[in-house]
């Protein structure tokens, strides 16, 4: 490793004269951190600065948020060095790096004798502190660029998912699959089985460095059983992919223990291969065994499933929000109608209200033409939301719908979806959102869709939980957290909903007696309607920040639609696909696009 080389090369340092770098270089130390070993700690004092030569770091705030990540050639440390402070942030080694070390007195002493270097500096420092980490410069701070598969069990083609997944990736940028094999071929016989920490091994750091200079993507392919080489891929990557059998009963075993005597601190992912006729019944056991935040469903023998997965690592997956609005809802079947057509693929699905229930049925499987039937066979011929009561606690009863959404989606549970799915309720003794993204499909699609005064809310655990559009009709927010990819948001509130034209007033008995002269009046608000709309008030203020989080907000015609107005369910529909296919195609690029 040349110290001289890296500062040259280093965006600090890039120009300086040669003798000038050999005398910086010469002060400079080579410091090795192991994946999460912290490198600086908030309170500690302003010695030094770094610049990464292999590996990278990660910078938390105080209360552990993300501030942002330090790549190779950048350097860290720099503001409290100039500044006289103590460190106000927590940085760690993500993976194992080398960093070069410069001294605070080497440093400020050259920046005396090169001034030019002191105001790129300051440069450099005041953009950091004049940025602010958007969320979506924090995605991209998350992306990873070096996968670790890593096999629980010893029969698991890793290759094959590797392959794939390659395939994929490979639309953005150079993809390498590095097993120990390879690296065998490359450096020698048992050169991948060299132990991290010896004094030998910077020729397997060199070479594994060089080739994440030169592909944008790494999948590194741990041994089947604990190695040296399965200790360096788990240090070496952004993010470990542990690759399961849904057919195992979950255990811990020896990859696992290996594992979690790391305390690696990068994200870690369960995949299960899940073949269409198996269950993945234990895949929250599976989760809590691997520490896995998420989870992706894989059939070994269905393309699209790890073409999805990559996508999803690489922040291309494409997420689908759709909003709640009773029969104005039925325009996000012609928005799936329009996205079929357009070879979009859907990779995670969300939704409030009818948006959780039409989105529920393409998480499924259902395509859209099931759909709009499913749809058309609960809300029109069926009428399933009639069995009225006492309004003591609300209109109907709920039931009938209940025991249909039962049928329909039978035992299903949201995590054994094979497409990542979740909805959103109100938790209305809290005043709260509440996100289910696991659990029985059918209780909490029911419950995201429970009207306060239409049905009776549901009880969880003392608390009360309604329709999810009271405090979140369009939950792109929860899209935008698990940092998939773009996002289609769809809304089909609408603006002045309740209205009666031509009433001057004032005139308490207006909506009493009001009937419209011509059919483009409208009709007189009904109880529903007036519910509905009190209770989302504050919901629909907040649409603007919602579809503010989207890659793509369509909000789709669907005025002069009442709530409840189910037999327009093919006008609407139509209505939805006619506005997709003329804005879809201004914004496909965007929702392509490979991210930077």
């Amino acid at each position: 490793m040349d110290p001289h080389a890296l500062l040259a090369q280093s965006r600090l340092f890039a120009g300086i004269a040669s003798t000038a770098l050999d005398a910086l270089a010469r002060c400079t130390t080579i410091c090795g951190f192991r994946s999460g070993e912290s490198v600086f700690a908030i309170g500690s004092p302003a010695d030094c600065i770094y610049v990464v030569a292999t590996g990278r770091l990660r910078v938390e705030n105080a209360d552990g948020s993300l501030r942002g990540e330090v790549g190779m050639l950048e350097c860290v440390g720099e503001v409290a060095i100039l500044g006289g402070n103590a460190r106000s942030a927590q940085v760690y080694a993500v993976r194992d790096s080398y960093l070069l070390r410069i001294g605070r007195d080497d440093l400020l002493a050259f920046l005396q004798d090169h001034p030019d270097v002191l105001l790129r500096l300051t440069q450099m420092i005041i953009s950091r502190l004049q940025a602010r980490p958007t969320p979506s410069a924090l995605a991209a701070a998350n992306r990873p660029r070096c996968i670790t598969l890593l096999p629980v069990t010893p029969t698991i083609d890793l290759h094959a998912i590797a392959e794939r997944m390659r395939d994929t990736l490979a639309e953005c940028g150079d993809v390498r699959i590095v097993d120990g094999p390879s690296v065998d071929r490359s450096l020698g016989r048992g050169a991948s089985q060299m132990a991290p920490g010896l004094a030998s091994e910077g020729k397997l750091v060199q070479h594994l460095h060089s080739a994440e200079r030169v592909h944008r993507h790494l999948i590194y392919l741990a041994d089947r059983v604990p190695s040296s080489w399965t200790d360096r891929c788990l240090r070496q990557c952004d993010r470990v992919m542990v690759v399961v059998d849904a057919r195992t009963p979950p255990t811990l075993t020896p990859m696992l223990d290996e594992l979690r005597s790391l305390n690696l601190r990068v994200p870690v992912e369960l995949v299960l291969l899940c073949p269409a006729d198996a269950s993945a019944e234990n895949v929250l056991l599976w989760r809590e065994l691997c520490g896995a935040r998420t989870h992706y469903l894989l059939r070994p023998d269905v393309p699209r499933d790890a073409e999805s997965l990559a996508r999803s690592i690489s922040g291309r997956a494409l997420g689908l929000v759709l909003g709640g609005g009773g029969a104005r809802g039925f325009a996000h079947i012609g928005l799936l109608r329009a996205l079929h057509e357009l070879r979009l693929p859907l990779d995670v699905l969300g939704g409030t209200s009818m948006g959780a229930f039409i989105s529920a049925l393409t998480a499924c499987g259902y395509d859209w033409r099931q759909v709009l039937e499913i749809t058309r066979d609960t809300f029109v011929e069926h009428r399933l939301l009639n069995d009225y009561l006492l309004p003591r606690v609300a209109l109907i009863r709920g039931r009938k719908f209940y025991r249909h959404l039962q049928k329909l989606f039978g035992e299903r549970r949201i995590e054994q979806l094979r497409t990542p799915f979740y909805c959103v309720s109100t938790n209305l003794t809290r005043g709260q959102p509440v996100v289910h993204d696991r659990g029985p499909l059918a209780l909490w699609v029911a419950t995201s869709m429970a009207i306060p005064g239409v049905a009776p809310p549901v009880v969880w655990r003392g608390d009360l939980l309604v329709d999810g559009a009271i405090v979140n009709s369009l939950p792109t927010d929860i899209m935008q957290s698990l940092e998939r990819g773009p996002i289609i948001a769809s809304d089909v509130s609408t603006e002045g909903a309740l209205a009666m034209p031509g009433v001057e007033g004032p005139d308490p008995d207006a909506v009493l007696r009001w009937a419209p002269l011509r059919p483009h009046e409208g009709r007189r608000p009904s109880l529903i309607s007036i519910l509905f709309r009190t209770a989302t008030l504050t919901s629909e203020s907040g649409v603007a920040a919602r579809a503010a989080r989207a890659d793509a907000y369509l909000r789709l015609p669907v005025s002069g639609i009442a709530m409840f107005d189910w037999d327009k369910l093919d006008d609407v529909a139509q209505r939805g696909y006619e506005f997709a296919m003329q804005e879809l195609p201004k914004l496909e690029g965007r929702l392509r696009a490979c991210p930077i």
